[in-house]
């Protein structure tokens, strides 16, 4: 069987969230890719105070900030996401890890009732 991709399983879950009429976006946190002025590949810088480990997907549900990272199964964390996640959560904010669709669908049913 083919792994995983987490690029699947993100566009799974914006499926799901477009669909079910979320208020939500991807963050994409990668450097715009262009070509120097010898023709080398190079990557743009990220603006000043774009901060790194920005959660893949973002919903906000009733007035609250969620922050999906999206991993395979057994994916792990990079220092910065995880660095983010508690300055987001000490900031009032949720911070969750999801590998599936089934996942988010919980994460989303516990804010709806709280």
């Amino acid at each position: 069987a083919k792994p995983v991709l987490e690029k699947h399983i993100q566009k799974d879950i914006c499926e799901y969230l477009h669909e079910q009429g979320y208020f939500f976006w991807r963050s994409n946190n990668i450097p715009v890719f262009g070509r120097n002025n010898a023709g080398y590949s190079t990557f743009r810088s990220m603006p000043r105070f774009t901060p790194k480990g920005i959660p893949d997907i973002i919903v906000i549900q009733h007035g609250k900030f969620i922050g999906l990272e999206v991993k395979r199964p057994k994916g792990t964390m990079r220092p910065e996401q995880i660095d983010f996640g508690k300055k987001l959560i000490q900031n009032g904010g949720y911070y969750y890890v999801v590998t599936s669709v089934e996942q988010v669908k919980k994460v989303l049913y516990d804010h709806e009732s709280n």
